[in-house]
């Protein structure tokens, strides 16, 4: 579900809307009444106190036009802000989250649609519903004959948009669709740029978006055509509208001078009447885009912080991890509960690394696994809020990409609160500090594209300071060995050893491999154990 639109602010900027609407018909039907009595052979009025009450009744609706546009746009950038932080959350924190194209599509073309619908659909109708209403009202009063003469063509306009409207929901759907189709492509296209050339693909890739993009333009065009017959039938209404009072004036009698206040009416209600066009386009462009958004939404919700702390028993209240339902694929071998105490080492083997990575990061709720308990110090990792994950776990994995940004950034990226100098520390007890130092900026060089301009040891080492900084209680090194150098391996190895906490650790080199372990687990062995049996009393005494 999307959230509610009229929540803290909104519900204050709908409210204005509304009020505008009210203005701009309080102000039509002012200007029609010093219309008729311009135009009445004997004025009741002054010249010119008529006409400037008919100026100053025009810079007002000009005013709250301008004022329309500039709430209905806060309205619209306002929830659509929400939206798309949430959609950021659900792919950072999802267990797999789309492609990078998918997720540009949601953030430009299905968000485009969210603030199009609430910007120009809900604020205009907020607009334009108490002015129509109630410059109907005003023509009532004028003559009952013109106000019929104006709500016809409008009745037409409904009925037509109405039939209408269907359509253009089911081209907006493939529109979007194929728009995803090929932001999906593209995006893989591009992160596989180096093997398409080297096999010699690029001709036949291009042709290939060149196909996908033909199919997108010709949605475009068949979502414009339901779209323009909807533009034209709102446009025909105003015009109708205009033309109906002009001929029951005629033919009833009316005097001229309240035809023309009804004309003045009819002018000024003309372009909201024309908006309610674009008021459907946009609604239905918005339900297409809602199908999708929604359920993305939820994704950024995991079940594993839904459900609440079962207060499992038998948890030692220690500072170290404790780790219970974890099972192995295929079989869904449950492993023994582990109780692992600070210096403890935990070394995950396994054939397969995805394997590895996979046990690895269900523990740490990386990836959803309602059966896994873990806690870090005494703390549920499921339940536990992003500011002490970031204390409790140092997590630093291969093929791990670096935020844009400073080095003094990335190295505290987890602990930004710490001081700079804590960060020098730790890039210094990595063995990069010298190598830095050599750079134009230093620690203020951007990194760009990944990590350049750091080699990708480098980068690996930069990636260990940052999990080490502040000595968290639970430290894990996934692979992070194989990106290293000799001298890196080294430092890496004598790391673990003196690491105060506990460290889980996937090696991947022999250096690594020679780790002394506390506790073993061979991820790829269905029916391989924990070597744990112990609670922290035993381990402590043994």
């Amino acid at each position: 579900m999307l959230p509610k639109l009229l929540a803290g602010r909104r519900r204050w900027l709908m409210g204005l809307l509304v009020l505008s609407g009210v203005g701009m018909a309080a102000l039509a039907g002012i200007s029609a009444v010093l219309m008729t009595w311009l135009l009445e052979p004997q004025n009741r009025l002054p010249v010119l106190v008529t006409v400037g009450g008919l100026l100053l009744a025009a810079l007002g609706t000009g005013g709250l036009r301008a004022v329309e546009r500039i709430l209905a746009e806060r309205l619209g950038q306002d929830y659509i802000h929400q939206i798309r932080v949430g959609l950021v959350e659900a792919g950072l924190v999802g267990d797999r989250g789309p492609s990078p194209g998918i997720t540009i599509a949601r953030t430009t073309n299905d968000l485009s649609s969210v603030r199009n619908w609430v910007a120009m659909g809900i604020s205009p109708l907020a607009v334009g519903i108490p002015l129509i209403l109630g410059t109907s009202v005003a023509l009532w009063l004028l003559a009952p004959p013109l106000a019929v003469a104006v709500v016809v063509p409008l009745a037409l306009m409904a009925g037509a948009l109405a039939l209408l409207a269907g359509p253009a929901y089911r081209r907006a759907r493939m529109l979007r669709r194929k728009r995803g189709k090929l932001a999906a492509h593209i995006a893989d296209t591009v992160a596989a740029s180096s093997t398409i050339r080297s096999a010699g693909g690029t001709e036949r890739e291009v042709k290939q978006v060149n196909k996908i993009g033909l199919t997108v333009a010709g949605a475009a065009v068949d979502r414009a055509i339901t779209a323009g017959w909807i533009r034209g039938a709102a446009a025909a209404a105003a015009a109708l509208a205009a033309a109906a009072v002009a001929v029951v004036g005629t033919t009833q009698g009316v005097a001229t001078a309240t035809v023309a206040g009804a004309l003045t009416i009819v002018g000024i209600i003309s372009a909201p009447v024309s908006d309610m066009g674009k008021v459907i386009e946009y609604r239905q462009n918005f339900k297409a885009a809602r199908r999708i958004l929604g359920p993305a939404l939820a994704a950024g919700i995991p079940a594993a912080r839904q459900r609440q702390d079962t207060g499992q028993a038998d948890i030692p209240s220690h500072t170290g991890v404790h780790v219970s339902g974890l099972s192995l694929e295929p079989k869904g071998h449950e492993l023994a509960p582990l109780n692992a105490l600070p210096r403890d080492r935990i070394v995950v083997r396994a054939a397969d690394p995805a394997q590895a990575t996979d046990v690895v990061e269900r523990i740490l709720g990386i990836r959803e696994d309602p059966d896994v308990y873990s806690t870090v110090a005494g703390v549920n990792l499921a339940t536990a809020a992003g500011t002490e994950r970031r204390t409790l776990i140092g997590y630093a994995a291969s093929s791990t990409v670096l935020e844009r940004g400073t080095i003094a950034r990335a190295v505290r990226y987890r602990r930004p609160e710490l001081p700079s100098e804590e960060g020098s520390a730790a890039l210094d007890r990595a063995g990069l500090s010298g190598q830095i130092v050599k750079l134009p900026d230093g620690e203020r060089t951007r990194l760009k594209r990944g990590g350049e301009p750091l080699t990708v040891s480098q980068r690996a080492r930069l990636l260990i300071a940052r999990a080490a900084l502040g000595e968290p209680p639970l430290l894990v090194l996934n692979r992070i060995d194989a990106e290293l150098d000799h001298t890196g391996r080294k430092m890496l190895a004598e790391l673990v050893r003196t690491y105060p906490g506990v460290v889980m650790l996937v090696p991947a080199t022999a250096e690594l491999e020679q780790v002394e372990a506390d506790v073993e687990l061979h991820a790829d062995t269905v029916g391989g154990t924990m070597a744990s049996g112990w609670d922290a009393g035993e381990r402590e005494t043994a």
